[in-house]
C-alpha cells in the first residue's frame, strides 16, 4: 500500500495498517522533507518514504490519496503508466466526492487502474502527522463511493481493507454522499465557526466565563482554515442548501422566543432531545 500525503488521516492509515495487517508493505510520499523525516522517525511505520510520487506508487496494489481534494488531480497527473501496477486500486480519503469523481477517476482509468472513493468519518480538529493514531478507524463509519452512480456493489478488496482497520463500510453515490456530509459534518463546522465569531467578536471577555457547553459546541472551529475553506468551497452547493434549511428552522425558534411561546419552545427542545438520543 502507498499513502500519498501522510497527515492526520494518511498517517493514521499507515499506523493502522501496520498494526492490523501482518506482512503488509507500506510506502509513502510526502511533499515536505520535514514530514518525510518525521515519518522515518516513527519507528517502522513505513518501509520506505519518498520525495517523488512515482517512486512511492511502484509495486503498490492500493494507493491512497490523502492530500486536500483540490490537489488530488495534480498529484495523479504525475503518475506514469510504468510506475503504476496494472489494475491497481486508487482511492482517496477526502470529505467531498463529487469533484474527486469528476476530476480524478478519469485520470486513474486512463492509466489502466481502478478508482473508488473512500471517506472515513473519523478525525479531529487537529491536523498533521503528529496527531495520527492507529486506532482512529476502529468503529468508524467508512463511506465508499463508486466512480459511477449505477454500481453500488462495493469493491471487495477496498471493503476488506477498511474492515480490517475496524471500519463499518457503507456504499452510496457521490451526490448523496456530498448531501449527507454537508448536513452532518460541513454544516456543523460552519455553525461552530459562526457561533465563535458571533459571541466573541463583540465580547471577547465572554470566553473567560464559558463552560463545557460552549467549548464542546465550538470545538471543531479549531480546525485548520485552509483545509476547511477548501472543503466548504468544494461542497458549496450542498452546504448552502443545508444552511438554508437551518436558517428557516432558526426563524421558527426566534419567533417562539419573540412571542414567548413556552409550549412551542418546550416541544422543540423535547423533539431535539429525542432525536439526539437516537444517534
Amino acid at each position: 500500500m502507498s499513502v500519498l500525503g501522510p497527515g492526520l488521516i494518511g498517517g493514521s492509515l499507515l499506523k493502522a495498517a501496520r498494526a492490523k495487517i501482518p506482512g503488509i508493505r507500506l510506502q509513502a510520499w510526502a511533499r515536505r522533507e520535514a514530514v518525510r523525516d518525521q515519518l522515518r522517525s516513527e519507528g517502522g511505520v513505513v518501509d520506505e518514504v519518498f520525495a517523488e510520487v512515482n517512486d512511492a506508487i511502484k509495486g503498490a496494489d492500493l494507493i491512497v490519496l490523502a492530500m486536500p481534494t483540490g490537489a488530488m488531480a495534480r498529484v495523479v497527473e504525475q503518475f506514469s503508466a510504468e510506475s503504476l501496477n496494472p489494475g491497481a486500486l486508487v482511492t482517496d480519503v477526502g470529505s467531498v466526492k463529487g469533484s474527486v469523481i469528476r476530476e480524478v477517476a478519469p485520470l486513474v482509468s486512463a492509466l489502466g487502474a481502478r478508482f473508488w472513493g473512500s471517506h472515513p468519518m473519523a478525525g479531529s480538529e487537529n491536523a498533521g502527522l503528529e496527531f495520527s493514531e492507529s486506532s482512529l478507524f476502529e468503529g468508524a463509519s467508512i463511506i465508499l463511493t463508486p466512480p459511477g452512480e449505477e454500481n453500488l456493489t462495493p469493491d471487495p478488496a477496498l471493503k476488506l481493507f477498511w474492515e480490517l482497520l475496524g471500519g463499518q463500510v457503507s456504499v452510496i453515490g457521490a451526490a448523496r454522499h456530498d448531501a449527507i456530509v454537508a448536513s452532518i459534518s460541513h454544516l456543523p463546522h460552519l455553525i461552530a465557526a459562526a457561533l465563535v465569531r458571533s459571541v466573541m467578536t463583540d465580547d471577547r471577555d465572554a470566553a473567560h466565563f464559558s463552560g463545557g457547553g460552549f467549548r464542546d459546541t465550538t470545538r471543531v472551529a479549531g480546525g485548520p482554515e485552509e483545509m476547511w475553506s477548501g472543503i466548504l468551497s468544494d461542497n458549496h452547493e450542498a452546504v448552502s442548501e443545508s444552511l438554508g434549511k437551518l436558517i428557516r428552522d432558526l426563524e421558527i425558534w426566534k419567533a417562539a422566543l419573540d412571542t414567548l411561546d413556552r409550549e412551542q419552545l418546550r416541544g422543540f427542545l423535547c423533539e431535539a432531545r429525542q432525536l439526539r438520543e437516537s444517534l
